[in-house]
């Protein structure tokens, strides 16, 4: 496999705007496109390196030679993103690994995980070939909504035998990043990468930068968004996007809840109940 000229951590980007406007500037690696910049690029590798060893809890040395198989490269707008997965990486040994930011808990999100996972496993396996080709594949997904199965910030899940917790082989592994449980007092090095993906507070990640060369790099990158009118059109475009999504998502809650209210008038149902089955209001069920 080929291997790439390690990068070195670099002094952040002069920011050309004046001290006023960059504090009334926000800018967060959760926007596709600053996050896709940031990890999902072989000149940043070092970001994703490292994040991916504290992660996974794993020497910085188990990714020297890791490979972005869907680099983020050229002009970018999030309405033109052909792409399912965000980051898809594979390690020297064939391991694969799968990065999405998530801003949003869809229904069906564990069938989705499932979905994306099995998709990555089969990647490239064809047929006729043994078993034993197949690699281990994790997925991560960062979450800036609430993961409901658990109150932990970071939770793994493998295939486990529930009565003495023996493992059934070891290549399926999800890891889930709630950036919404983090706390003020958070001080691990995985909590500390986490309030860097999560804040739009420039002061925040500048302070992170004193103690992290690399988050120091990290920030060099995004303050490119300060400085350059073309980057800050694409992270507007993926910000348009995300808003547009969230919007659908949300009148389709609507409706499934005026649908719901409606089918139980038809069945007479009374109106405490309607209101407590689907959160609507008295006015609003009484209209349908």
């Amino acid at each position: 496999m080929a291997k790439h000229k390690k990068t070195q951590p670099q002094k952040p980007v002069e920011i050309m705007e004046n001290k006023k406007s960059i504090d009334n500037m926000r800018f967060t690696v959760r926007n596709d496109y600053a996050f896709k910049k940031l990890f999902g690029r072989q000149e940043n590798i070092i970001i994703l390196q490292e994040f991916l060893s504290v992660v996974l809890e794993l020497d910085k040395s188990e990714f020297q030679d890791i490979i972005i198989e869907n680099p983020t490269v050229g002009n970018y707008y999030a309405d033109e993103k052909q792409g399912i997965l965000d980051i898809k990486v594979t390690l020297q040994s064939g391991q694969k690994i799968s990065i999405e930011m998530q801003n949003l808990w869809e229904p069906h999100y564990e069938k989705r995980t499932y979905f994306y996972w099995a998709s990555r496993y089969l990647e490239y396996f064809k047929q006729g070939e043994p078993y034993e080709y197949l690699s281990k594949c994790i997925h991560i997904s960062i979450l800036n909504t609430v993961f409901p199965l658990t109150s932990e910030i970071h939770s793994i899940y493998k295939v486990i035998n529930i009565k003495d917790f023996s493992n059934f082989g070891d290549d399926l592994e999800f890891h889930f990043l709630d950036l919404t449980k983090l706390k003020a007092e958070d001080a691990t090095d995985l909590e500390k990468w986490l309030r860097f993906i999560q804040t739009d507070n420039f002061k925040i990640r500048e302070q992170l930068g004193k103690e992290n060369a690399v988050m120091e790099y990290a920030n060099g990158i995004m303050n490119q968004f300060f400085s350059s009118k073309e980057e800050r059109l694409k992270y507007e475009a993926a910000f348009r996007y995300d808003c547009d999504r969230a919007s659908l998502f949300a009148a389709g809650q609507e409706t499934g809840k005026l649908q719901t209210a409606r089918n139980m008038k038809a069945k007479n149902f009374d109106l405490e109940t309607i209101q407590e089955i689907t959160g609507l209001t008295a006015k609003q069920i009484e209209a349908l």
